[in-house]
């Protein structure tokens, strides 16, 4: 359920989506074969349940938004923008209540097409 709330606040920055990336191209796990950069995928990399002697407190959820880019400009531009689409986001998502979203990391490659730039995120979950 936090993917399609990722997927909200990546695609109402209109700074970033349509203005950097197509709405079109923003993608959970994998994009479309053959589909034209600049693109970006956010992945779930891990989700851990916390308890106390009473049970279920939150949920921790790691996540991760890769950015690609033929143009490293852009992608430095790109990536700005997904981390203020996210970064210290709160509030309540179908009936999910989303704590602060915070960035933990942040990698960056080259490849023969373009660059990428991946950006870490934790985040605390209750109420589902």
């Amino acid at each position: 359920m936090i993917g399609l709330y990722i997927s909200y606040l990546l695609k109402e920055n209109k700074a970033l989506a349509p203005a950097l990336v197509p709405a079109s191209n923003i993608y959970p796990y994998i994009c479309n074969e053959n589909t034209k950069l600049p693109a970006i995928i956010y992945t779930i990399d891990s989700l851990t349940p916390e308890y106390t002697k009473d049970g279920w407190v939150h949920d921790v959820c790691a996540f991760s938004v890769e950015c690609f880019s033929a143009d490293y400009g852009n992608l430095q531009l790109i990536s700005r923008q997904v981390r203020a689409a996210l970064e210290l986001k709160s509030g309540t998502y179908k009936g999910m209540t989303i704590w602060r979203i915070l960035l933990v990391g942040q990698d960056e490659e080259g490849y023969l097409d373009g660059f990428s730039n991946k950006l870490y995120f934790n985040v605390k979950i209750t109420d589902y």
